[in-house]
């Protein structure tokens, strides 16, 4: 728990910044972030915010009943294992060692991850071929306009062997979202610390994934938490991904209608249309997430993935 200590201590002591840069850096304010959860509650029933009471320790920068998102319950019926193919040896758990490591190259895999998210999108860009990755993105966000206020559909009783309750909040050391999960078996009795790391990407258990307990509530609940190091990194790929195919859909829309070249300000307005809204913000994070846990049925939580 050596790392969780000093990176609470790092919360701690991490000024507030109130400056939007997420388009520029993919990290959010904490006004951002609460804007991004309400229209993540909105839009998906499954996730809400935090009921104030007196077992939250409460951080000022935050109103009391947006202090982290919860989305209880979600199914998580295989092992991780079970979704990729890697040598047994590369998948043993070692706890003492997701707790020692530093963050200096924990999390090269984030990196990676988000390439091979927006991989075809680059080549795309260069050869003009489609983006597929960025594609699904966008017409996500698309469906979300149209499907997102159905209601989500009931998860049949017993579905899977475990379950997790999802909890999001914001971290002001990185300046951005931070995912912590907390497992359950079906009779509702915890996970262990080495259960958890069952459900959670070989590749990512000794460099992403750390044991924590939950910084939010005073009383003591073990979870995993996703080290959120490189989660700028990855979002600025992506939003910078759309904007990129959003434009050349734009710019392709304005040939066959026959539009004239728009000036400077029309142009740059375009580019700020193009643009993913910071509402979102939440969407797209969740989206790459998965790749750290790809047992648990995120999909369960925000209908129309």
């Amino acid at each position: 728990m050596i790392r969780s200590t000093l990176s609470s201590w790092r919360e701690y002591l991490t000024p507030v910044s109130h400056k939007s840069t997420f388009l520029s850096t993919g990290q959010i304010t904490p006004d951002e972030f609460v804007e991004a959860g309400d229209y993540m509650c909105h839009m998906f029933p499954t996730w809400s915010w935090n009921e104030p009471t007196s077992d939250v320790s409460y951080r000022d920068f935050l109103p009391k009943g947006k202090q982290f998102l919860i989305s209880r319950k979600v199914p998580c019926g295989q092992r991780a294992q079970q979704y990729v193919n890697v040598d047994e040896k590369e998948s043993e758990v070692s706890i003492s060692g997701a707790d020692e490591n530093e963050e200096g190259d924990e999390d090269e895999g984030w990196l990676k991850e988000g390439a091979d998210l927006v991989s075809s999108a680059e080549k795309g860009g260069n050869e003009g071929e489609t983006a597929s990755d960025v594609d699904d993105i966008d017409e996500m966000m698309k469906d979300m306009e149209i499907e997102g206020n159905e209601d989500i559909v009931d998860v049949p009783v017993n579905r899977s062997e475990r379950y997790y309750d999802l909890y999001i909040t914001y971290s002001t050391s990185y300046r951005v979202p931070k995912m912590y999960i907390v497992g359950f078996d079906s009779n509702g009795t915890p996970l262990t610390a080495e259960e958890m790391f069952e459900d959670i990407a070989p590749d990512y258990r000794t460099k992403t994934a750390t044991i924590e307990k939950l910084p939010f509530y005073k009383t003591p609940i073990v979870s995993v938490s996703i080290h959120p190091c490189k989660h700028a990194n990855v979002m600025k790929i992506l939003l910078d991904k759309v904007r990129i195919v959003k434009r050349r859909r734009r710019e392709e829309q304005q040939q066959q209608d026959g539009e004239t070249v728009a000036d400077d300000w029309e142009d740059l307005q375009a580019d700020v249309d193009d643009s993913l809204r910071v509402d979102q913000y939440l969407v797209i994070f969740l989206k790459f997430i998965t790749s750290v846990t790809p047992s648990i049925e995120h999909d369960y939580t925000m209908e129309g993935w």
